[in-house]
């Protein structure tokens, strides 16, 4: 096989979004973020100084937002991440978490005003990864790039899906913050 060919496949095993990480003890985290503990998953991700944070839902499935701004009432916010858990997907969704996650992301990005720019699918053990990136330009409403992960456990049946979001403007900028905050999600394999 060609070196460049190696080179470029090294390359792309090293993409941003193909990392999470499991298992780990919280290292100091990077300069302007803080560890954010999500104890319902015992998983943790990383808050920029200054955003907020905010927990909802029952025990089985909790949902986080890490935000720019404070949440509304509603569950609103311009800019920032949240994280839903499912554990059990199966008894809630009739369908194991991969088979879930997978066709959650089928959906995904294809909605009226949406365009897809990116989606990828990965698998790493019992660690079933589906991405998608898109942009959403409702006629009603500014228009806004959003990530989504679908990040599912086979042992556990569990399912995490990962939203990032901000206004299209801001995109470049949130994005710096918001790729550190995906790479960084430390969750607990065993959950």
């Amino acid at each position: 096989m060609p070196r460049f060919l190696l080179a470029l496949i090294a390359l792309l095993l090293t993409l941003p979004a193909a990392a999470q990480r499991y298992n780990t003890k919280l290292t100091a985290p990077p300069a302007g973020f803080n560890w954010q503990p999500l104890p319902e998953s015992k998983a943790a991700a990383l808050l920029p100084a200054g955003w907020y944070y905010k927990a909802e839902g029952e025990k089985s499935v909790p949902t986080y937002y890490l935000t720019q701004e404070e949440v509304g009432e509603t569950g609103e916010y311009q800019t920032g991440l949240s994280l839903q858990v499912v554990r059990k997907a199966k008894a809630k969704t009739r369908h194991a978490a991969p088979e879930y996650a997978e066709l959650l992301m089928m959906r995904t990005g294809f909605g009226p005003g949406q365009r897809q720019l990116e989606k990828t699918a990965t698998t790493e053990g019992s660690w079933h990864k589906r991405t998608v990136r898109y942009r959403d330009a409702p006629p009603d409403a500014e228009p806004r790039v959003v990530y989504q992960m679908a990040l599912a456990n086979a042992k556990t049946d569990t399912l995490y899906l990962l939203t990032f979001e901000s206004p299209e403007k801001d995109w470049a900028e949130a994005w710096k913050l918001g790729e550190v905050m995906v790479r960084e999600l430390v969750l607990d394999a065993r959950q």
